[in-house]
Formats: structure tokens, C-alpha cells, sequence
């Protein structure tokens, strides 16, 4: 019994480990410039952090420890969805190969040895793959889209619309005071309708294109009304004007579903990471078992 679950371990962490290959945000480049992560100057940002705490700005200090902090995620979760999914799948590979052996009886004198392979491999396993999880996790659920370029995706809601008008100036709808990515979407946000093609969405915009804007903008916009974008009065065909009337600001809506796709893989990345931490757990237990083991194969 503790042969055969071994054995079905290892194959599960050997497939779920290609599956999160074939999704992983980082190692397929769904994520836009995603393979800049790895040179990142994180360094650069703790200069400017540091630099940033000798005046006496809070907002100042803020935006750069923010900044600084970001940087060390996204250089981390590029390290660790390589060395974390590499490992786990050619481990788990090995104690397959292992696992088979002593399913047919012929490794019998290796038992122990294969048992403590089994103990480190999910051990390890389990430390790099939650590391992961935990950065992956945090970064999808809490980090704004950005396409590499600095520029990042407005927030809207149902109907498209992600500013109001306030007075005589348009202030984002989904604007917190004192955060400025609040506006952004994040890349959690991304597998919702209104973040990708909708065919009712694009024949209103077809017909009237009236306080209808683009849907990308520099992520130097601070969200405070008054200020690019936001001091926006209307947008008809792409350009500014104020001959008309609009107390709602709309998105243009997309002509593709790339931000799904996106969000579709990251997902699936998350889930069977999970499944894989599951995995390595059991395989811990069953290599020590295997490592305690009198032989007898019960």
C-alpha cells in the first residue's frame, strides 16, 4: 500500500508540475515583459527608497517602499515558478521511476534509500512550491496589471464605465484616496466581461463612440481629479471635445480576450500548485514511511 501511493504521488506531482509548465504566467509570457522580471534593479529601487526616508514626505516614502517592494516580488516569482516547477517535476519524475521499481518488487534493497529520496524530494518540494504559491498568489490578487511599458488598465465596472462626473471635473469611480493603483485593474480582475471582447459592448461603441475613452493610460495618472486623465470633459471618436454632455466616462471595449487568457493560465497555475503542495506533503509522509519500513510492502 505505501508502494502503490508513492507510486501515484510521484505521477501526480510529475503531471500537475507539466501542467503548471505549460500555464505558468511567467514561463509562457502571458504576463506582458514578463521575462524582464529577471533582471529587474531592485537595488536602483532601494537607493530611491532609502533616499526617499531622509526627507520627510510621507507619500514620497510610501510611493518608493511600494515601489521597492514590487520589485522584489516580481524579480522572486520569476525565480521561483522556474526552480519551484523544474524541480518538483524532475523529482517527481525520479521517484516515479522509483516508485514503479518497487511497485514490481525488483528494488527491494533499495527500499530505504528510496524512501528518504521520497522524504527530501517532497520536503523540498513543499518549501519551493509554497514559496511560490504564496508569491504568486499575493502578486495576482494585489499587484495592478502592467504591460511592461508602465501603463496599466483603467478599472471599470459592469456597464464599462470607470469615471463620474463631479462638478465641473471626472473623478474614477473606483478611486481610494492615498492609493493610486486603486484605480488600476489588478491582474485578478482581468477574467471579468468587461476587461475583454463582448459583442454587445462593441456594436454600442460601433454606433456611438459618445464619452466612450481608451482603455489604457500611464501609470504616472494619480486618480485625484483634476489631472490626466481625469480632467477629461468627453471623449467622441477618440478625441476630446466638450460640445457634448457626458456625466459618465466609458471604456473603450476590447477586441480581444487576451486579458482571459491571462487570467485562465495564472488560475490554473494557482490550483494545481496547490494540488502539487498536496502532493509533495504525502510524499514526505509515504517516503518516511517507506524509510521506517520492515520490508514487508504493507
Amino acid at each position: 500500500m505505501k508502494k502503490t501511493l508513492f507510486l501515484i504521488l510521484s505521477g501526480c506531482i510529475v503531471i500537475f508540475s507539466i501542467i503548471c509548465i505549460c500555464c505558468g504566467p511567467v514561463i509562457t509570457g502571458v504576463i506582458p515583459e514578463s521575462y524582464e522580471w529577471k533582471t529587474l534593479n531592485c537595488q536602483e529601487k532601494e537607493d530611491a527608497y532609502k533616499e526617499a526616508k531622509k526627507g520627510n514626505d510621507e507619500d514620497i516614502i510610501k510611493a518608493a517602499k511600494k515601489e521597492r517592494n514590487k520589485c522584489n516580488r516580481h524579480k522572486a516569482m520569476y525565480g521561483l515558478e522556474y526552480s519551484s516547477l523544474i524541480v518538483d517535476v524532475i523529482c517527481g519524475f525520479v521517484c516515479t521511476i522509483l516508485g514503479l521499481l518497487h511497485y514490481f518488487d525488483v528494488a527491494k534493497p533499495f527500499e530505504k534509500v528510496t524512501g528518504i529520496i521520497g522524504l527530501a524530494t517532497g520536503i523540498i518540494g513543499f518549501v519551493l512550491t509554497f514559496v511560490y504559491l504564496v508569491y504568486s498568489t499575493y502578486i495576482f490578487t494585489n499587484d495592478p496589471y502592467d504591460d511592461g511599458d508602465g501603463h496599466n488598465i483603467f478599472k471599470r465596472d459592469g456597464d464599462w464605465a470607470f469615471a463620474k462626473k463631479e462638478g465641473s471635473e471626472f473623478n474614477c469611480i473606483f478611486y481610494k484616496e492615498g492609493d493610486k493603483d486603486s484605480i488600476f485593474a489588478k491582474y485578478s480582475d482581468l477574467g471579468k466581461k468587461q476587461y475583454n471582447y463582448n459583442k454587445k459592448k462593441s456594436n454600442e461603441y460601433s454606433n456611438s463612440q459618445t464619452c466612450f475613452s481608451k482603455s489604457e493610460y500611464s501609470s504616472d495618472s494619480t486618480g485625484s481629479s483634476g489631472t490626466d486623465p481625469l480632467s477629461y470633459k468627453c471623449v467622441s471618436s477618440d478625441k476630446f471635445t466638450d460640445s457634448i454632455t457626458c456625466e459618465t466616462l466609458y471604456i473603450e471595449p476590447d477586441d480581444e480576450i487576451s486579458n482571459k487568457y491571462l487570467f485562465d493560465k495564472w488560475v490554473t497555475t494557482i490550483i494545481f500548485s496547490c494540488f502539487i503542495i498536496v502532493c509533495d506533503i504525502g510524499l514526505a509522509i509515504f517516503g518516511f514511511l517507506l524509510f521506517k519500513s520492515d520490508g514487508s510492502g504493507i
